[in-house]
């Protein structure tokens, strides 16, 4: 028991001078006065342990302690406001979160306890970046994110997740959840270009997205280079980066379903996504350094609201033909379902393919139909780009081309094996 409390007590000066730190660097980098420093804020975590070990002893002294505290600290901020003229509390709630930390601790909620603490000093650390955020925000974008919230937190859920209509073959839930994957990368790879500069925003929109949807990310950066007419070589190399980390992507759900398929198309996916990866370097080595006129291009509608909802709409009609397709085919429609389903993703396919040949399916079968459903996408996503850009289609097709023919390769890996 004497171990686990000076355990426990160690953790928590540890936590306490870990924040304490953060502000004592901040202060000194902005050379002002600090609240409390590493020394201060060790205490205060100790005073949340010790005031916790007693409360075991005298009832409601918890209460009374960090009324106390909570008390000393409006007194330290009302006395900063008085001869600093500042007005900021957070170093003031930092302390008070720190002495929750000890109490945490105590009652061995430890890894609640350095979660929240990495968590605040984080918060802490951005305040350079928050505040540049803060100041160069419009009111454009501020309403783009709030009707981004709406969609998605009070229109998305009162949807119904089932096929609906004569043939039940319309979903109203996964259409609208379409439409604002889409609006969501439109709007993050607009302020990534924003605060970050063209080639680091778009990349990193890329390199996000392309682990939830690189179908989404291809639709996205392609209606953005359609109103730019910028950088090429950029938007080139991002959707190379978002559809090399599908073939990532498909090997961890087959890992995850089924590890028998990785024999079958986990070197080829391995080659395919090697080339991808050069591709995206290539190309982004080629691009211009510093673009300065996307961003003037893209202010007029940071969300792209109207070309999400025409990609919704092209998701909903392709879902109801894979839906109507798998009814009426069922298990001799194989192939042509894992076809169409890579006109929208390869997720759905390929972790329901890995799923079936542990049962009724078998594993050259299932890999056939990844790879079809595969093959489909990119080539889907190759026709996407052109609808929206010929010029970016011409240099995306280097990419895009020489993958299908890679992934093609499997098939003559699964019949001989």
């Amino acid at each position: 028991m004497q171990v686990e409390i000076l355990k426990a007590f160690f953790i928590t000066v540890v936590l306490g001078f870990i924040i304490g730190l953060e502000r004592s660097v901040s202060f000194t980098q902005e050379n002002e006065e600090g609240f409390a420093g590493s020394r201060t804020f060790t205490l205060i975590a100790l005073y949340g342990f010790i005031s916790a070990y007693i409360n075991n002893f005298v009832n409601y002294f918890l209460l009374f302690s960090f009324s106390i505290f909570g008390l000393l600290v409006i007194i330290a901020y009302f006395l900063k406001v008085y001869h600093y003229s500042k007005q900021g509390t957070t170093t003031h709630i930092a302390a008070l979160i720190t002495y929750l930390i000890g109490v945490m601790v105590y009652f061995n909620q430890t890894h609640y306890a350095i979660f929240i603490t990495v968590l605040t000093v984080v918060v802490l650390n951005l305040k350079t970046k928050l505040k540049k955020i803060e100041d160069n925000l419009t009111q454009k974008e501020l309403n783009a994110g709030v009707l981004l919230l709406i969609m998605t937190f009070i229109m998305l859920p009162i949807l119904p997740n089932k096929a609906i209509g004569p043939f039940e073959l319309f979903n109203p839930y996964k259409t609208w959840l379409m439409a604002i994957i889409i609006a969501s990368l439109s709007f993050i790879g607009y302020l990534g270009i924003k605060f970050f500069g063209e080639k680091k925003g778009i990349l990193f929109t890329a390199a996000a997205g392309g682990f939830i949807s690189s179908t989404a990310v291809t639709a996205s950066l392609s209606a953005m280079f359609k109103e730019t007419k910028t950088s090429v070589f950029t938007y080139a190399s991002a959707i190379a980066i978002a559809n090399t980390l599908m073939f990532a992507r498909v090997l961890i759900e087959v890992y995850i379903t089924n590890i028998e398929i990785v024999k079958y198309i986990g070197i080829v996916y391995l080659f395919a996504f090697i080339y991808g990866v050069w591709f995206s370097y290539y190309f982004y080595k080629k691009s211009k350094e510093n673009i300065q006129t996307t961003l003037s291009k893209l202010e007029k509608n940071p969300l792209e609201l109207s070309e999400a909802i025409k990609f919704a709409i092209i998701f909903a009609i392709i879902y109801a033909l894979v839906e109507y397709t798998n009814k009426h085919f069922g298990n001799l429609g194989l192939y042509i379902v894992s076809f169409i389903s890579g006109f929208t993703d390869v997720d759905a396919i390929t972790l329901s393919l890995g799923e079936l040949s542990k049962t009724t399916l078998s594993l050259k079968n299932a890999a056939i139909g990844i790879v079809t459903a595969s093959i489909s996408n990119t080539l889907t996503k190759f026709f996407i780009v052109m609808f929206f850009s010929k010029e970016l289609a011409k240099k995306t097709l280097i990419f895009f081309i020489p993958e299908i023919l890679i992934l093609s390769l499997s098939f003559l890996f699964i019949l001989w094996l």
